[in-house]
């Protein structure tokens, strides 16, 4: 019932936040739809040998909600799943996805607002979508259920243009009905300091706290519930509109409740240099670099290099991102939840209109990563590519491929999955007839 609670509390929110629905100014949409989808998986359960495969049916009405004013704005996305396996028709499971974004501004000093994320499902693989070139959660084994919701409600004050303080937190649960995989509750504190100066010269400063439990398991896993503090600032030189450049520090410590062998407190401390530059109207690249250090309350330090780059293009009818990373980090909501990495990771997105009604899609991703909690490397590639075309001004058709394989040093945990879809869309915007 958890998952419902918060949503009762997400619609009350919302109520508060965004009351006007009959602004004179406001511009809506709603989108009902209904997809039809065929899937190929040549391999159903993520296993290394006997691996098995099944044509999968997901039948799924959902609906998309939009609406903006100057000073609100709310956008709601639900769809309904239900999933139907040929040969395997013991997995036939239903699902859910939701998400939701309502803001508002009270005046020129302050606003408030909230988002929700809501994923039922029995996916092995589970992206939630939220952040770009995700790292996702594994299952690999047995089907079982899984509920993620996540909920952050935020105020913002603002003392004059470009300067402001916001204050959040962050409600994150994830309900696993399989034994063997811990339920996790993640409760965190943030606030976000911004302050420009004049033109030039600007702050970033942020500080959270978060406290992580994790649920029992069958058979038992060592504790790992800890509590963390993360502090943040960052400084920034505007040389023009287009040009910048930046000093960045971050400050993480994590206190494990019961420590155990392999899981020890630390705190860690990462310095970064950086800029940003508009190459173009629509080219810009970002880049920064600098020094990581972990200091373990037992056990040596460890140092790395930390960085991270970022371009983005949309030129005419191509739109690319590349995205490249390196550093220190730390898998702790994941359904594996194995702990503390360094780690590196490259990708690319992109998206090429090749007629009016026709375009193709695109993305890879790879991920390296050494955890020191339990000894293990794990290398995860994750490849996409689609084409779409729309039949009519309603109904889209889509064909896309998957490509996802993992090499680890544990046993038993490498698996290669190819999959196939074929969908159809039927989708109508209601507000096209009122506006």
């Amino acid at each position: 019932m958890f998952q419902l609670k918060h949503l009762f509390l997400v619609a009350v929110l919302v109520t508060a936040i965004c009351p006007s629905l009959g602004h004179t100014a406001a511009q809506w949409s709603l989108v009902p739809r209904l997809y039809v989808q065929e899937e190929y998986d040549d391999n159903l359960f993520l296993t290394e040998t006997n691996e098995q495969d099944d044509l999968i049916t997901t039948i799924s009405p959902g609906i998309n909600f939009a609406y903006e004013t100057p000073t609100e704005d709310i956008s709601l996305d639900y769809e309904y799943q239900r999933v139907l396996y040929d040969d395997f028709s013991e997995l036939d499971y239903s699902g859910h996805r939701g998400r939701l974004a309502a803001f508002k501004d009270f005046g020129p000093r302050f606003s408030a607002g909230i988002r929700d994320f809501l994923i039922i499902s029995e996916d092995p693989i589970e992206l939630t979508g939220i952040t770009e070139f995700e790292r996702p959660s594994i299952r690999a084994g047995e089907r079982n259920r899984y509920t993620r919701n996540i909920v952050e409600p935020e105020v913002t004050f603002r003392f004059n243009e470009n300067r402001s303080i916001r204050l959040g937190y962050r409600n994150h649960l994830l309900r696993n009905d399989a034994d063997n995989v811990a339920d996790i509750d993640e409760n965190t504190g943030n606030a976000l300091l911004t302050y420009q100066f004049n033109i030039h010269h600007g702050i970033e400063a942020s500080y959270e706290h978060a406290i992580v439990d994790y649920g029992s398991t069958v058979p038992p896993q060592p504790p790992r519930d800890f509590d963390g503090d993360r502090v943040q600032g960052r400084y920034t030189y505007h040389f023009n509109p287009r040009t910048s450049a930046f000093v960045e520090f971050q400050y993480y410590q994590l206190d494990y409740e019961d420590e155990t062998p392999g899981f020890f407190d630390y705190k860690v401390y990462d310095s970064r240099l950086g800029f940003s530059r508009d190459l173009y109207e629509n080219v810009s690249v970002r880049a920064s670099g600098g020094y990581g250090l972990r200091d373990p309350d037992e056990g040596d330090n460890q140092e790395t290099f930390a960085g991270r780059f970022d371009f983005l293009t949309e030129y005419k009818r191509l739109n690319v991102t590349v995205y490249g990373e390196t550093g220190f980090g730390l898998d702790f909501m994941t359904a594996e939840s194995l702990g503390f990495n360094e780690f590196w990771r490259v990708g690319i997105d992109g998206r090429y209109q090749l007629l009016q009604r026709l375009w193709v899609n695109g993305f890879f991703f790879f991920l390296r990563e050494d955890f020191d909690d339990i000894t293990r490397t794990d290398k995860n590639w994750n490849v996409r590519g689609g084409l779409n075309y729309q039949l009519l001004r309603w109904l889209f058709l889509s064909f896309d491929y998957e490509f996802n394989k993992r090499d680890s040093t544990a046993s038993f945990e490498d698996y290669t999955d190819n999959r196939y879809f074929g969908r159809l869309t039927a989708q109508y915007d209601i507000a096209e007839r009122f506006q």
